[in-house]
C-alpha cells in the first residue's frame, strides 16, 4: 500500500528537508545576507546581523522574521515551528488548497477550510513545557526528543498536553524511534492518545503501535470498539522511524501509520468525543518522539 493511499482522509507525514542555506528563490544572498523565507511577498535576502522582528534572535538564527519566535524549524524548510503552517513537513506543491493556513500534509481535510494548529512542539527546549502534565520521572526532555524510559512493563506512561479548544474534529501526529524494549513486557506499546475528561467521566481515542512476542499490530482504541490491522514490519526496531496520525472525526475515529516500507490504517466508531488533551504515551519500551502536533477544527 503507498503512502499516499494510506494518507487519503488522514493525515501523516514525514520529517525531511534539507534548510536553505545561502539560497533565497532563484537567486544567491551576498556575503552578510541570509535569506527570509517568510516574507509575505516572498523569499528575500536580509541583513544577517539585524533583528527584523525585534524578537532577540538574529536574522541569521531566526526562522521567523516577521513575529517573536523562530529559533527552531524541526523540518528544516528554513520555516520556523513558531510561524511554519506545517511544522513537520516542507511545503507540498499545493500547500493549502482550502486556504485556512494549514499546510498539507498537516492538514487532515485540505480541502475543508476551518483548521489550526492547536498545538505543536518538537521537544527542542531543555524541559517538558509548564503546563503539561508526565505521569511520571520516566519523560525526559534529551537531544530535540522527549524520551520515556518506563520502570513498571505494565504501565502505560503518558506525556498529556492541553488543548485550547473542544472539538469533535481534530488530529493528532507524532514520529518516533524506539531506542530498547523491556524483555519483561507482554506487550509492546508505543504511540497518541486524546483525552475528554468531562463530570460524567473520561473518554479516550488512541492510536498505537502494539507489539506482543511476534505479533505486530495497528491499533485504534476508543470506548465503542477496537480495530487492528496486522504488520509485517517490526514496529519495534531501534533502526527504524514510525510515523503515526490519530484522526477524530465526530462519530468516528482513525489511525494511519507510515512504518519502514509498509503503512496502513484502521477505523472504529467513537462516541463523539470532543477531547481536552493530547499527548504521547508508551508500554514497555523506551521511545523516542520527535514531535507532537495536534490540529483542531474549529466547531
Amino acid at each position: 500500500m503507498s503512502r499516499a493511499a494510506v494518507l487519503t482522509g488522514l493525515v501523516l507525514a514525514g520529517c525531511s528537508g534539507a534548510q536553505v542555506e545561502g539560497e533565497c528563490g532563484a537567486a544567491r544572498c551576498g556575503e552578510g545576507l541570509v535569506c527570509d523565507l517568510t516574507d509575505p511577498a516572498g523569499p528575500t535576502c536580509i541583513d544577517a546581523d539585524g533583528d527584523l522582528d525585534g524578537d532577540g534572535i538574529p536574522n541569521n538564527r531566526d526562522f521567523c522574521d516577521h513575529q517573536p519566535g523562530g529559533a527552531f524549524d524541526e523540518d528544516r524548510d528554513g520555516i520556523g515551528d513558531d510561524c511554519d503552517p506545517c511544522p513537520i513537513a516542507p511545503p507540498a506543491a499545493d500547500p493549502d488548497p482550502d486556504g485556512d493556513a494549514v499546510d498539507a500534509p498537516c492538514d487532515p481535510d485540505p480541502e475543508t477550510p476551518g483548521d489550526t494548529i492547536a498545538v505543536f512542539e518538537g521537544f527542542n527546549g531543555a524541559a517538558i513545557p509548564a503546563n503539561w502534565r508526565a505521569s511520571s520521572a520516566s519523560w525526559q526532555i534529551v537531544g530535540g526528543a522527549a524520551v520515556v524510559t518506563p520502570t513498571d512493563p505494565t504501565v502505560v506512561e503518558q506525556l498529556i498536553a492541553p488543548l485550547p479548544m473542544l472539538t469533535t474534529r481534530m488530529a493528532v501526529l507524532t514520529g518516533y524511534r524506539v531506542d530498547a524494549i523491556d524483555a519483561t513486557a507482554t506487550q509492546n506499546v508505543a504511540g497518541v492518545i486524546a483525552i475528554d475528561r468531562r463530570p460524567a467521566g473520561t473518554s479516550t481515542v488512541g492510536c498505537t503501535g502494539r507489539r506482543a512476542g511476534t505479533t505486530n499490530v495497528l491499533v485504534v482504541d476508543t470506548d465503542l470498539g477496537t480495530d487492528q490491522r496486522p504488520f509485517m514490519t517490526d514496529l519495534f526496531a531501534s533502526a527504524s522511524l514510525y510515523e503515526l496520525a490519530n484522526k477524530i472525526e465526530g462519530a468516528q475515529a482513525a489511525c494511519a501509520m507510515v512504518a519502514d516500507n509498509e503503512a496502513g490504517a484502521v477505523s472504529t466508531a467513537s462516541a463523539g468525543e470532543a477531547p481536552s488533551e493530547a499527548g504521547l504515551q508508551a508500554r514497555g519500551a523506551t521511545v523516542r518522539f520527535g514531535y507532537l502536533l495536534v490540529v483542531q477544527r474549529r466547531p
